[in-house]
C-alpha cells in the first residue's frame, strides 16, 4: 500500500518536489501520478480504471520518497560519468519491489538450521551436477585448470546459485537493487551496485533487457553482483562479450577467476566433516586470537574461531567423520560447530574462506563444499 503523507500544510510541498523530480527523471517514471491538492495525497494509477483489484494491489505505485530518491540518484550517477542516455533508458523503468525487502531480512543462510539448509545438497542436485559434468566436462576442466581451480568447486557454486542455470532468474535487476538501496538496511552497498549495473549497460556489456536477477540483485547462472561482474567476470572465449546467462566458458572462467582472486589454493580442498570428542561442542570453541594467525583471506571471518594445526586438533580429540585419524599434512584449520546437540563439526581450511567471499555465510559455503565432494570422490 502506498505510504501517504499526513494531511498537513507542510506536506503540500510534495507537489513542488514532484514537479522538480518530473523535470529531472522525465515524465514516463511519474506517468499517472495525480495530486489531490485539497488533501495533498499522492495517488498513482498504474492500471486502467477497469483493472481488477488484485492486479492493482500487486503493482503498487512508487511512493513519493522513492521517486525523489531516484531523482537525486540520477544527479549522482551523472557526476560519476554515467551517460544521460543510459539513465533515460533505465531509470523510468524502475519500480519499487517491496517484496525483496522482506526476503533480504529473512535469508535462509542465516535463519535456517544447518540440518535444514544442508538439505540443498540432495540427490537431485548431485545428479544434475554430474550430468552437467558429462555434457560439458572437457570445457569445464580445461577452463577451470587455466585458473588453477578444481572443476568440482566451480560446478558446485553453480549448483547452489541457480541449480546449474535451471532456476529462473526473472526479477528486474534495476528495480531490485534500487529498492534495496532505498530501503537503507544495506543502502550504501546496493547504491554502489546500482551504479555498477548502470555502468554495465553504459559500457555496452549488456542491454537493460538482459539485466535480470534474483531477489538479491545478482546476475546470471553464477549470480554475480554487478560490481563483481565489472571486476571479475571474464570473456574467456574472447568473442567480445561476457556471457553469464548461458552455460559456456565465460561462466566457468568467471567463477574460477573469482575464487583465484581470493587466494584459492589448487593443492588443497575446503576441509572435511569431523567427529568431536564428548563435550567438544563447548570445550573446543575459542576466539580467533587464541590460535594461529589465519591466512589473509580468512582474517576478517572472526567467527570461524581459533585456527590450529591438524595435529593440534588431533590432540584435542577431533577425528574424521568415520572416527579415523586426521590427515598428517601440515595444514591450519578452524573448527565450525553444527547445530547444537548434533555433535557435528567441520574442520575448514583456507580455501573455505575463498568460498565465503562468494557468499559470507557458513551454511552456504558448507553446502558448496559438500556438493563439491559429492561430485568428486577425491579428498586431499
Amino acid at each position: 500500500m502506498l505510504n501517504q503523507p499526513p494531511r498537513s500544510a507542510a506536506n503540500c510541498s510534495v507537489r513542488a518536489s514532484i514537479h522538480r523530480v518530473q523535470r529531472v527523471l522525465g515524465r514516463s517514471i511519474l506517468a499517472g501520478v495525480l495530486l489531490l491538492s485539497s488533501q495533498c495525497v499522492l495517488h498513482a494509477q498504474q492500471t486502467p480504471p477497469d483493472s481488477n483489484t488484485e492486479a492493482a494491489e500487486t503493482q503498487q505505485p512508487n511512493d513519493a520518497a522513492f521517486v525523489s530518491w531516484l531523482a537525486e540518484f540520477r544527479t549522482d550517477a551523472l557526476a560519476r560519468g554515467i551517460s544521460a542516455e543510459t539513465l533515460d533508458r533505465v531509470l523510468p523503468t524502475i519500480n519499487q519491489e517491496r517484496q525483496v525487502v522482506q526476503a533480504d531480512r529473512n535469508q535462509a543462510e542465516f535463519v535456517n538450521t544447518y540440518a535444514n539448509y544442508l538439505q540443498r545438497v540432495n540427490t537431485a542436485r548431485i545428479e544434475a551436477g554430474k550430468r552437467l559434468m558429462q555434457e560439458h566436462g572437457s570445457m569445464i576442466r580445461e577452463v577451470s585448470a587455466h585458473y588453477g581451480v578444481q572443476p568440482r568447486f566451480v560446478v558446485a557454486i553453480m549448483g547452489l546459485e541457480s541449480n546449474y542455470g535451471a532456476f529462473p532468474i526473472t526479477q528486474p535487476l534495476f528495480s531490485v537493487i534500487a529498492t534495496l538501496a532505498f530501503d537503507g538496511r544495506r543502502g550504501e552497498l546496493f547504491r554502489n551496485e546500482l551504479f555498477a549495473a548502470l555502468e554495465i549497460v553504459d559500457r555496452g556489456l549488456a542491454t537493460p533487457d538482459m539485466m535480470k536477477s534474483s531477489w538479491a540483485g545478482a546476475l546470471g547462472i553464477i549470480q554475480f553482483t554487478p560490481s563483481s561482474f565489472l571486476r571479475l567476470a571474464v570473456d574467456h572465449d574472447q568473442d567480445g562479450k561476457i556471457d553469464l546467462w548461458s552455460m559456456g566458458p565465460d561462466v566457468i572462467a568467471s567463477v574460477a577467476n573469482y575464487l583465484k582472486s581470493h587466494g584459492w589454493q589448487q593443492d588443497q580442498t575446503w576441509g572435511r566433516v569431523v567427529s568431536l570428542p564428548p563435550g567438544g561442542e563447548q570445550s573446543l570453541q575459542a576466539p580467533q586470537d587464541a590460535g594461529l594467525a589465519p591466512d589473509a583471506a580468512c582474517r576478517s571471518f572472526t567467527t570461524t574461531g581459533a585456527w590450529r594445526s591438524l595435529s593440534d586438533w588431533q590432540d584435542l580429540g577431533v577425528r574424521r567423520a568415520n572416527g579415523s585419524n586426521l590427515p598428517t599434512r601440515n595444514l591450519s584449520a578452524a573448527l565450525l560447530i553444527g547445530d547444537e546437540g548434533d555433535d557435528k563439526g567441520y574442520l575448514v581450511y583456507r580455501n573455505f574462506c575463498s568460498i565465503m567471499r562468494y557468499n559470507p555465510a557458513f551454511r552456504y559455503a558448507l553446502s558448496v563444499s559438500l556438493l563439491a565432494d559429492a561430485l568428486d570422490d577425491i579428498q586431499d
